[in-house]
């Protein structure tokens, strides 16, 4: 039974670290006027977009069938409560964001936010 406790503290002390490393990965945010903040209690899925257009979860470079396989494990994992952070470069054109948008909408995942930061005056 010990054995079972321990294995669990692992793996959400290895899972926080991912979710806590992927917030980390230097991505410049597009700006925004007004924003709602951040809820630390929402459990959301990362995908970084950075300045390259590569999409990356966890820190990993993904292509689009392996993003489907996170979103759909995401969304059977999580039910309706299933989110999705979008941490895209300012500098990324919209036809690299479209297809994970598209692939959250097919895997069930309707709460999608976009990270932003403030604009400055």
């Amino acid at each position: 039974m010990i054995d079972v406790v321990f294995l669990l503290i692992i793996f959400f002390l290895v899972s926080s670290h991912l979710a806590r490393q992927e917030i980390h990965l230097p991505v410049e945010l597009p700006t925004a006027n007004t924003y709602l903040p951040e809820n630390p209690d929402r459990m959301a899925l990362t995908v970084t977009v950075d300045d390259q257009s590569q999409w990356r979860v966890g820190g990993n470079v993904v292509a689009i069938d392996e993003l489907k396989q996170i979103l759909n494990e995401h969304a059977l994992r999580s039910g309706s409560t299933a989110a999705v952070r979008l941490r895209t470069d300012g500098s990324v054109h919209y036809q690299y964001i479209e297809p994970i948008l598209r692939e959250t909408a097919l895997a069930g995942i309707y709460d999608v936010t976009f990270s932003v930061r403030e604009e400055t005056r």
